[in-house]
């Protein structure tokens, strides 16, 4: 019998020196009564110290595990830090034949190295964050503030990007003292290549000059910039552009792929402006986008928007579609930017504020 326990004990003892983790046996009296070989090597015997003591304290823990695991019978965890490493430790009890608690074993995982790798990413999101933040006030501030261009036209928006940065962009452009132009666009995606994106557009439109006055070849310029780029093709830009010129209040349009029609708000009635064209990407290099031109008299005004509101869907997965039209037809007496306030409040209160894209909303009102 002897023998048999000696062997069970050597045995058991065996197990434990074969484990990574260091393993110790605390008792009441808060001392240790056993550890195994890995403990042994990284702190020496410490067998018959005082807990804390053994692993170089001065002083008991705030909250120690053991005697709480003694008392009331429960398994519990934290950190420690011994020496240079830092161990995750749990504490379980030791029930004798009875089933009365005597003591408690104390299990040290070394989680050094995993606490370095956690450290070094979330140092990593916090510098990913600053910089995300920094690039969401840039693209804030590259839209247009709403107020009056060219003493001719007043400009009202809104934009709602569905993370922090978005992939919709609009703009006003003093092209010349006749001729401003108006665009509103958004980029397939949204995040941080969407974003940048955004930024090339602006530029590139920005570098025609005057030249940004024939709509057409505004677009055809920006498709041939695009292509230089060199993307692949899951990437695409649509886009609505358009000049309006303040002696004939005409505004003359293009579309560059955008499923969005424009809006025209008369004092008795509103009508859609339906273009077609193709979105700008690498599958189509040369294309000749047509022109449509629209008179607007004064206080007349167009609603430019982006699909994320005419793709907004409801809980049965029905989407907003046209129902926009209805919400600027019962309002056409009211202000532009009371206007848009409404089309937004219609769109949240349909899609229960469930967002799945970037919303841009821009009226242009002849003034």
């Amino acid at each position: 019998m002897k023998k048999e326990l000696e062997r069970q004990r050597r045995f058991t003892e065996d197990i434990l020196a074969g484990m990574i983790d260091l393993v110790r046996v605390i008792d009441k009296n808060g001392r240790v009564i056993f550890i195994n070989k890995p403990m042994k090597d990284f702190l020496g015997d410490i067998t018959g110290t005082i807990c804390f003591k053994a692993l170089g304290k001065t002083r008991r823990c705030e909250v120690c595990i053991s005697q709480k695991t003694i008392k009331e019978g429960v398994i519990v965890k934290k950190e420690e830090v011994v020496g240079d490493k830092i161990f995750s430790v749990i504490s379980s009890p030791i029930r004798d034949e009875n089933g009365n608690i005597y003591c408690s074993v104390e299990v040290f995982r070394d989680i050094t190295e995993k606490k370095k790798m956690e450290n070094i990413i979330l140092s990593q999101n916090l510098k990913m964050k600053r910089d995300i933040n920094f690039a969401k006030n840039i693209q804030n501030k590259i839209l247009p503030k709403d107020g009056i261009y060219n003493d001719a036209v007043k400009i009202c928006s809104k934009y709602i990007p569905c993370e922090m940065l978005g992939g919709d962009v609009f703009d006003i452009i003093n092209i010349d003292e006749e001729n401003i132009g108006i665009y509103i666009a958004d980029v397939a995606g949204h995040g941080v290549t969407a974003s940048i994106m955004t930024m090339f557009i602006k530029q590139a439109i920005k570098n025609l000059g005057k030249k940004a006055k024939d709509p057409a070849y505004t677009l055809s310029y920006l498709n041939l910039r695009y292509n230089e780029l060199g993307l692949d093709d899951h990437y695409y830009v649509t886009i609505f552009y358009g000049v309006y010129n303040k002696t004939t209040r005409e505004i003359t349009l293009v579309n560059g792929g955008q499923n969005s029609t424009p809006i025209v708000i008369r004092k008795d009635g509103i009508e859609e402006i339906f273009l077609s064209g193709l979105p700008i990407c690498t599958l189509f290099r040369e294309f000749r986008y047509t022109e449509k031109k629209v008179k607007l008299e004064k206080g007349e005004r167009i609603l430019f928007y982006t699909d994320g509101i005419i793709e907004a869907k409801n809980k049965r997965g029905k989407l907003y579609g046209d129902r926009i039209l209805n919400v600027c037809m019962e309002n056409l007496n009211s202000s532009s930017e009371e206007i848009i306030e409404k089309v937004l409040k219609n769109v949240m209160d349909f899609s229960a504020g469930n967002i799945d894209d970037d919303i841009a909303i821009m009226m242009m009102e002849v003034i």
